[in-house]
């Protein structure tokens, strides 16, 4: 009963602070609300990314819910846990309302990202001590890298070669330059922080170890998978002088076994030993999913 006594009382103080500073009251009114619609339509008009998006939204409504229980006298005189649990009740429907929408927001938006980290990226080992190399995986065939290796593996043109190193996440870092058949600039990774160049790249999908890329004509340029011990690496090579190496799976003899290196120019692409596509697109709608498996050591590719 004290407690009713204390809710009533306090509820007959605010009415009467109300009343006696009617115009003060209007203005906490409408700064409140203003400042509520205002946080409710930043990321409307600025280039807010979708998680933060929805965050802002979801924390306006709940100060919208608020703000109505605080200036509507009707809902001022409902009991407080009937307040709570009308609140939890419309922040449910909200959620389930919305939900799907921003999960399909948030992946378009990862599918449309020009540039990102496979795992394991961030700086080389550079201590001077040896510590050997990863090993290259081709299809179904393994290079194994010594310690007295060398990092740059396939220098096949001056500026657009394979590189593969330890990173201090104990993890294998890749390094190449991938260009069109005109030699335009397609995507690059940098110690397994990718950038593709949307001009001349067609399509990606990637998932947190593993990236393909497309150019214009729909052709698949560059796939790339990191494991602890090894990069699984596919795609194709060109130089500015219409000279170019494909590293592919054999898909006329024994498509499950082995790899294959083709030597390519403009006039002759072999456009009958493509590499094949691992991932589903558009990736706008598939984001991330791949639809065949990368082999692991010895293991052959699924079908």
């Amino acid at each position: 009963m004290s407690r009713l006594r204390k809710e009533k009382r306090d509820r007959v103080l605010a009415e009467a602070l109300a009343l006696a500073h009617p115009r003060n009251r209007a203005i906490d009114v409408i700064a409140g609300f203003a400042l509520d619609f205002i946080a409710a339509a930043i990321p409307a008009v600025l280039p807010v990314p979708v998680k933060w998006r929805w965050v802002i939204w979801f924390l306006s409504f709940v100060a919208l819910l608020c703000l109505l229980q605080i200036q509507i006298p009707s809902l001022r005189r409902i009991q407080l846990k009937w307040k709570i649990v009308a609140t939890l009740v419309l922040v449910c429907i909200f959620v389930g309302s919305f939900r799907s929408t921003a999960h399909a927001q948030w992946r378009e938006e990862k599918a449309a990202a020009l540039e990102g980290d496979l795992i394991g990226a961030g700086a080389a080992i550079n201590d001077g001590k040896p510590h050997g190399f990863p090993l290259l995986q081709m299809g179904a065939s393994v290079i194994v890298m010594t310690p007295v290796g060398v990092a740059d593996i396939m220098p096949f043109f001056p500026d657009a070669g394979i590189r593969i190193e330890w990173g201090v996440k104990n993890l294998p870092l890749l390094t190449t330059t991938v260009r069109d058949y005109n030699g335009n600039l397609a995507t690059e990774v940098v110690r397994n922080h990718w950038r593709v160049y949307p001009a001349y790249c067609g399509e990606k999908n990637y998932t947190e170890d593993a990236l393909e890329v497309k150019d214009t004509a729909g052709h698949v340029v560059l796939q790339v998978r990191i494991l602890k011990d090894r990069v699984l690496l596919l795609g194709e090579w060109w130089d500015n002088q219409g000279n170019g190496v494909r590293l592919m799976r054999p898909v006329v003899t024994t498509p499950t076994k082995g790899s294959g290196i083709v030597r390519m120019n403009r006039q002759n692409q072999f456009l009958d030993l493509l590499v094949q596509p691992i991932f589903e697109y558009p990736s706008k709608d598939h984001w991330g999913e791949m639809k065949k498996t990368w082999p692991t050591a010895g293991e052959a590719p699924s079908a």
